[in-house]
């Protein structure tokens, strides 16, 4: 048994305690840049891998909003490892997404740069890290990606969430701010069960983190609109869903 904790060991327990105690925490970008350890060009190389997206063309709504691509893997409890596993559809029931349940997805897979990305192993690694401290144990986790790009012009209005309050149907869920440009909107609103506020906050800066204990809380997004209406707005997120394996 390991004796001796490393340094993302106490960031873990500091942001699990928080977690535990709110259900959810948010962590700035700078807070995150220095417990990745992760440095500029890293982080546009990172920035660079939402450029690949591909139009979402399930949304019920008719929107064409919404760029993303999807992956999954697994993290056991006992080691190191992350594993992508094989592509496949993405579902969800209906009780979860009101707007796209009970739709089997095909979704382009993460591509290869953004898998190897050397931000993206270190940030998964201490979010086990986090989930396995609020969880009091080591856990077998599988992880679920979805980067996001919503865009918005004169047309069309951006949602981030357009299936409105609502919760994934996992563990613990996540989003990560990777870039804004020429927008105004998106507040994150997080409630209690019985849908009453905790708090709103705005991801602004690249890597703001919020992470949720999904099973006791509800989120959503605000939609976003171009700041300069001559030009093109889009949001870039990461949605990390951990969900422990065998639920």
């Amino acid at each position: 048994m390991d004796t001796i904790k490393t340094p993302v060991d106490r960031h873990a327990s500091v942001i699990s305690r928080l977690l535990v105690q709110n259900n959810y925490v948010f962590i700035s970008g700078k807070q995150m840049t220095n417990m990745l350890s992760t440095n500029v060009d890293e982080v546009i190389r990172f920035k660079n891998c939402w450029n690949q997206l591909e139009r979402d063309r399930y949304m019920a709504d008719g929107g064409t909003y919404r760029y993303r691509r999807y992956g999954q893997f697994n993290k056991l409890g006992q080691g190191r490892q992350i594993t992508i596993l094989p592509h496949e559809p993405y579902v969800q029931p209906a009780y979860i997404n009101t707007l796209n349940g009970d739709v089997e997805r095909h979704f382009e897979p993460l591509t290869s740069k953004f898998v190897t990305s050397p931000i993206l192993e270190k940030l998964l690694l201490l979010m086990s890290d986090v989930y396995d401290a609020s969880e009091g144990k080591k856990t077998d986790w599988n992880i679920r990606l979805h980067p996001y790009r919503i865009v918005a012009n004169q047309s069309e209005v951006g949602q981030p969430t357009p299936e409105g309050l609502h919760r994934d149907g996992v563990t613990y869920i996540a989003s990560l701010l990777i870039n804004k440009v020429n927008m105004v909107g998106g507040e994150t609103t997080i409630t209690d069960d019985r849908q009453q506020t905790l708090e709103r906050l705005t991801l602004d800066k690249t890597l703001d983190i919020v992470m949720a204990d999904d099973e006791k809380t509800m989120h959503e997004v605000s939609p976003i609109k171009p700041l300069n209406p001559e030009k093109c707005a889009y949001r870039d997120v990461l949605v990390i869903a951990f969900t422990k394996l065998g639920e």
